[in-house]
């Protein structure tokens, strides 16, 4: 007596392992166009940085001064790099390349602080409007009279001036302009991530034995039990889902050229964008890109498409994954 199978097939053993080995020809072919790249990046820095230490250009400024609890010292403001206002914009998009940073001050005559200039200007200000980089002055394109703050300004203030005005970098000097450090929030973000980390480590533990507790305590008064329930919702870490405001992130093909890309990003008000092909989700573009892998290698905007220069194959994260867990992922980048 013969028997009839219905539903789908169970797959055999072969085509799972055929399966195993094309997940794994993937996450080969992904992490070596990530090396690959990683590669280029570490080639176009050491000769930046050869170049660089034939001549004198930029320099590192910092004072010390005494860390007071509370206050923005405390907060280590990192050196600044900073460079003359008659820099080229090319000149100053290889130094922020060799030196791994996205930001100088600029400063006049007199060394006081006149100006600051991010790789975001650099994208909006003269990738998009299609300025040459090697004929363009820092002076023009520059953020001019940024605010700033003193090593004694609390930090706190500092940290909401920052939040509240969209600042990703603040400029601490005295009251004369000398520059005494440079604030970057990401980086006071991170330092504060371990503090985090060790705070929800305990809470997590408390959190679980809540949950244990209420679930043993199912027959006792319900005022009890709903006070268990809002003491363990406080304490649970919020996911990706809170912050996100539901509107589609700029995307662009892989055949765009960065000039359009920077374009994009002027008017979505943004720093990165996502590549996209045939398959989905090709690669990442940032602003940090532009500097490093566009204008600091020589390259020309608008004869340049967006493949040759992104990041492939990023890595991603559900909307249900915790703003913890996706901190803790994008710190170990």
């Amino acid at each position: 007596m013969s028997t009839k199978r219905s539903g789908s097939r169970i797959p055999s053993a072969a085509s799972h392992r055929n399966d195993t080995a094309s997940t794994f020809s993937t996450n080969e072919s992904t992490t070596g166009s990530r090396q690959r790249q990683s590669k280029r990046d570490e080639a176009i820095r050491k000769k930046l940085e050869s170049e660089l230490s034939k001549k004198k250009t930029g320099s590192k400024r910092v004072r010390q001064t005494r860390k007071i609890a509370g206050t923005v010292s405390a907060l280590r403001p990192a050196q600044a790099l900073t460079v003359k206002e008659n820099m080229l914009v090319i000149e100053a998009s290889q130094l922020m390349a060799a030196k791994r940073s996205d930001c100088v001050l600029v400063v006049d005559e007199d060394d006081h602080l006149s100006g600051i200039f991010t790789a975001k200007d650099l994208a909006y200000r003269v990738v998009a409007e299609s300025l040459d980089a090697r004929d363009t002055t820092v002076a023009k394109i520059m953020t001019k009279g940024p605010m700033c703050v003193t090593s004694d300004t609390s930090a706190t203030d500092a940290l909401n001036l920052m939040v509240s005005r969209g600042f990703r970098h603040l400029p601490v000097c005295n009251e004369e302009g000398d520059i005494f450090g440079l604030l970057d929030i990401t980086k006071c973000l991170y330092e504060a991530l371990d503090k985090m980390e060790r705070a929800f480590g305990s809470s997590r533990k408390l959190y679980d034995a809540l949950e244990g507790v209420e679930k043993e305590w199912t027959n006792s008064p319900i005022q009890l039990v709903q006070y268990m329930e809002a003491l363990r919702d406080k304490m649970e870490c919020p996911d990706l889902n809170s912050v996100l405001d539901g509107l589609a992130p700029a995307e662009v093909s892989v055949k765009t050229n960065v000039r359009d890309v920077a374009r994009m990003m002027k008017e979505y008000h943004t720093t990165a964008v996502l590549v996209t092909d045939r398959d989905g989700l090709a690669g990442i573009f940032t602003t940090k890109d532009v500097v490093l892998r566009v204008i600091a290698a020589g390259l020309h905007p608008e004869n340049c498409s967006v493949v040759r220069v992104m990041t492939p194959h990023p890595d991603t994260a559900s909307p249900q994954m915790s703003i913890m867990d996706a901190l803790r992922k994008m710190h170990g980048k």
